[in-house]
């Protein structure tokens, strides 16, 4: 029977190495699966099912407004034993320090975290950041421990012009033997051949064509169910037409409030199965084929394998007894408050404003036709054009460019927050449904610059200057009641180091007054933050005016008076 081990689980076996379910022992001791066998143990656990731990494809930890110890907290009792982490948020802000920084950090959670180093900081030369990690910083950085990737390559434009700084990157990870993941939103045909000659993975198809043919070019396709994107549902159908092992499941981004109700990768993986897929090939797309992604022992049960396993009542509804790391049972409950975070919590640097600064000035009457950002949802934006009225100030022809609250047309400005040239980025967008008021944020992917819209310019600067005096976070001001509800996000300007609980409660605070302003998106405060993502389509703003991204170029917001 051989020698006595630290423990003996019972039930039955999901093994995603062999896509079975088999009923057998699991002999576990000093942090490893050593057998699929009986063998005496000092412990026993009888279950129903034995999982691998889940592992997340592809997230930023800094969506959760949480740091990673408190990230881990929330996911590793629903079953989530690691994450791939890509600290680009941080990197926008803190540059390579803060990517140092985040993965000291992640030694204070059980949860583990490994890391792709991000690529493409600044995201673009259109908008100012507050950092640039260099083909150099990325090299040194992928030597460190924890780090198995290079981060999602956004630049695709430079990848196909071959830009020296992108192939620079992407040499460094082939030349240490890892894994370079793509972002590469509605890339299809001739590019998409090209585009796959050096990246491996992609996580931004929203359509099953765009997904299907990135599968048939050679990339790992991971399907996101994230907060802002949700594209599990319209995904899903490549199950059937393709090797599943080619595909994993991941979140990109989840907001906390989405942490604590339906959970991370876990809640991918019930809603995969309960959309038809087979459950067992559901928990492969969520284990061993992201491991193997990224040449990771874990994400499978096998002799050899660190014990990262999950005990399931039910496997189809992932209900979850116990979790193990490394052999250690329910690890999260034998964690303390964790210590300080390594990360800088000073980084929003720019002076008080005021509406007048916010506004765009045109001279002559009104209205005015413009170029407006259609927030569509999601991730997504589309061009729209309209008219808007022109507010005289009374002294000379001179006035500034208002709202339409009836077309939904509002305000928006984006504020360099790092302390940088102090760029002020002005437009208009569409979609947010705000009727009073204003809602703000110092999370505005990617470079994180302060992000504000609102009915009026006054209501805007309440806004901006309540995230200045609070070092960053989310907020939204009522004029009705004249008071600003805010999420004070302190670490980087991203996060909070708060118990996951009071995150939440406050996050929930924020939403609830947006609600009551009018915002049309249930998911409206995270689509703010993506407003400013210069290299998403269709429009964006950024702190250097309207970007038009398929000309990758900024545009003018006025299009012409309206005679």
């Amino acid at each position: 029977m051989g020698e006595t081990v630290d423990l003996l689980l019972r039930g039955t076996v999901v093994n995603v190495t062999t896509g079975t379910l088999e009923e057998r022992p699991v002999a576990v001791d000093d942090g490893e699966v050593v057998a699929l066998a009986e063998r005496p143990a000092r412990r026993e656990i009888e279950t129903g099912y034995i999982a691998p731990g889940l592992i997340d494809a592809h997230m930023h930890v800094e969506s959760s407004m949480l740091t990673l110890p408190r990230y881990g907290a929330a996911v590793v009792p629903r079953g989530v034993t690691s994450v791939i982490h890509d600290p680009h948020e941080i990197a926008n802000v803190l540059g390579a320090e803060g990517v140092h920084d985040v993965i000291a950090d992640s030694v204070q959670t059980p949860l583990k975290a490994r890391f792709s180093v991000p690529s493409s900081v600044p995201a673009s030369h259109l908008q100012d950041g507050g950092a640039t990690v260099d083909p150099d910083a990325v090299a040194k950085l992928l030597d460190m421990e924890r780090v198995i990737a290079l981060g999602e390559v956004m630049n695709i434009p430079g990848v196909l012009t071959d830009d020296e700084d992108v192939h620079a990157k992407i040499a460094a990870a082939r030349e240490r033997g890892l894994t370079v993941d793509g972002h590469a939103p509605r890339v299809i045909g001739d590019d998409l051949q090209e585009i796959a000659r050096y990246l491996d993975t992609d996580h931004e198809s929203i359509t099953l064509d765009e997904a299907r043919e990135k599968v048939a070019a050679g990339l790992r396709v991971y399907l996101r169910e994230g907060s802002a994107s949700r594209n599990l549902a319209d995904l899903v159908g490549l199950v059937d037409e393709v090797d599943t092992r080619r595909l994993s499941l991941c979140t990109d981004d989840r907001d906390v409030t989405d942490l604590v109700e339906f959970g991370g990768v876990d809640f991918a993986v019930t809603k995969a199965i309960r959309e038809g897929v087979d459950p067992v090939e559901a928990v492969q797309m969520a284990t061993v084929n992201t491991a193997e992604s990224y040449g990771l022992p874990f994400g499978r049960i096998q002799p050899g394998a660190p014990a990262d396993l999950v005990l399931l009542s039910e496997l189809e509804t992932w209900n979850v007894e116990h979790v193990l790391i490394d052999g250690v049972v329910d690890p999260t409950r034998r964690t303390g408050e964790p210590p300080a975070t390594e990360l800088s919590t000073d980084t929003v640097d720019f002076g008080p404003v005021d509406g007048a600064d916010l506004a765009l000035e045109h001279v002559g009457p009104g209205p005015v036709r413009i170029r407006v950002i259609d927030a569509v949802g999601g991730l997504q934006t589309a061009r729209m054009e309209t008219s808007v009225p022109v507010e005289s100030n009374g002294a000379d022809s001179t006035g500034r460019l208002v709202a339409d609250p009836a077309g939904d047309v509002l305000p928006i400005a984006v504020i360099e927050r790092h302390g940088g040239n102090a760029g002020l980025g002005r437009g208009f967008v569409h979609g947010l449904g705000l009727n009073r008021g204003a809602i703000g944020s110092t999370v505005a992917h990617d470079a994180h610059n302060c992000i504000v819209a609102g009915v009026s310019h006054e209501a805007m600067a309440r806004v901006v200057n309540h995230l200045r005096d609070v070092a960053g976070g989310v907020a939204a001001y009522d004029p009705e009641t004249d008071e600003v509800t805010a999420l004070p996000l302190p670490v980087a300007g991203l996060m909070s180091e708060k118990p996951l609980s009071d995150v939440k409660a406050q996050f929930e605070a924020v939403a609830a007054t947006a609600r009551d302003l009018g915002i049309s998106h249930a998911g409206g405060l995270m689509e703010l933050s993506f407003l400013a993502l210069e290299v998403i389509p269709a429009y964006r703003l950024t702190t250097n005016g309207l970007v038009d991204v398929a000309a990758f170029e900024h545009v003018d917001v006025v299009v012409r008076d309206t005679p």
